[in-house]
């Protein structure tokens, strides 16, 4: 057999051996709600994996309305800063998901989201999972756990 082609059969190998593996996304993980969520280990990953993806709108230095939630970044840009949509809101206010803008766009009702789009825009709506899971973090004072 052709040395070079050992690596390339042995990769091969791998992926067969390893294509059963499933990944939940964070967003799949949830599926029942939270009751103490965490900021680092619940929140974040969903943030990471839906808002700030690659080429998704609030990642890297030129994130929409300069709201980044990628790792690192979220909490900072989220808890206790002004909405940039609604100047009366918080982005997130803690122990008041409903008056955090970022809880409030979560929602399949407009009324509720006060006219703006739905978050996130190109994906399908948060589980209801999440989107309690989200609401229980905020209830819990948005703590940086």
């Amino acid at each position: 057999m052709n040395r070079a082609r050992l690596p390339v059969l042995a990769g091969l190998a791998f992926v067969a051996a390893c294509s059963d593996l499933t990944v939940q996304p964070a967003v799949n993980r949830i599926t029942t709600p939270i009751a103490n969520p965490s900021f680092r280990a619940d929140i974040e990953p969903i943030l990471a994996e839906t808002c700030a993806s690659a080429n998704a709108c609030h990642s890297g230095p030129n994130a929409q309305k300069g709201q980044r939630l990628d790792p690192g970044f979220a909490y900072a840009s989220l808890v206790n800063v002004a909405s940039a949509f609604d100047s009366s809101l918080m982005r997130v206010k803690p122990a008041a998901p409903d008056s955090s803008f970022f809880y409030l766009v979560m929602s399949e009702d407009p009324a509720t989201r006060r006219g703006y789009y739905r978050m996130p825009v190109t994906e399908r709506a948060m589980p209801a999972a999440v989107q309690q899971t989200i609401r229980n973090w905020i209830v819990n004072g948005a703590p940086n756990n």
